[in-house]
Parts: structure tokens; sequence; C-alpha cells
């Protein structure tokens, strides 16, 4: 009994820990506003991920000022945090704008929104080298984020 319970302590542990440089990307699937699923790719050179409100709009404004594709071309991954949105909200209002947009945004669920860190007032963008996390930055702005695709 013992043993059961230090191995489901460690699991939950280890799942809670946020992803660090040289740590392996792990194999995360998520569903995006259109409601199809995605499993982000080892091949992805970047995944950017907001926690709120203005840090979205920062990063929907920068991506409309690109071309439609421009997440693709990039190998880059959108990935928004709306699980503090109440969900009346978000499947009647929020979910039906972000539809209008040409890119998808992943949203984040319970089980896996703690794998990323946040930092208050930042978008996290993780670059990816060979499945693993080479650096770890947080940015606030549409410069930053532009400086980031040079």
């Amino acid at each position: 009994m013992k043993k059961l319970l230090l191995i489901l302590m460690f699991s939950i542990l280890s799942f809670a820990e946020t992803l660090n440089v040289g740590d392996t990307f792990p194999t995360i699937t998520l569903d995006d506003q259109f409601e199809k699923t995605h499993t982000i790719s080892l091949e992805s050179n970047k995944v950017l991920v907001a926690y709120d409100k203005s840090m979205s709009t920062i990063l929907k404004e920068f991506l409309l000022a690109k071309e439609d594709d421009f997440l693709t071309k990039n190998k880059t991954v959108y990935i928004g945090d709306i699980s503090g949105m109440p969900s009346l909200i978000s499947r009647f209002f929020a979910i039906p704008k972000m539809k209008k947009y040409p890119f998808s945004i992943l949203f984040l669920d319970d089980k896996n929104r703690n794998a990323f860190s946040k930092k208050e007032d930042f978008i996290s963008v993780y670059t990816l080298e060979n499945g693993k996390v080479k650096t770890l930055t947080h940015v606030s702005s549409k410069e930053e984020l532009e400086n980031l695709f040079k």
C-alpha cells in the first residue's frame, strides 16, 4: 500500500512540474477553436503560450499582421489558456470569435495547464531543438515577438 501511495505521489509531482531548458518536450495533444485535435510535433521550432487576455491580444494582433500560414511556415504553435474563462462565455462568445482567425489556437486543458512556465503578463516562448527545450523566454510586446522570428 505504501508503495502504491509513493508511486501515485511521484506521478502527480512529476506531472505538475513545468518544462525547463534541456527537458524533452512531452507529447501533448490539444484541441483548437475549430474542435480539431492537434499533437504538438517534435519538429516544432517554437511554442508560444499566452495565459491571459492582454497577452493573447498582443499575440493575436502580431499574427493577424502576418501571412495566414505564418505559424506553419515557422513551425510554431500558439497555445492559449482559456481555462479560467467561464464555460458559457468561452463556448458562446470567445471561441466563435476565435474561429474567424486564419490560424489555430490550441487550448490548454486541466491535465496539462501546469506543464508550461507561467509568468504574469508575459507570453512564454519555448524554442525547441531536436524535441528538447533549447530556450525559454518571456515576451510582452509585438516588437519582442517580431525579434523572435528574425
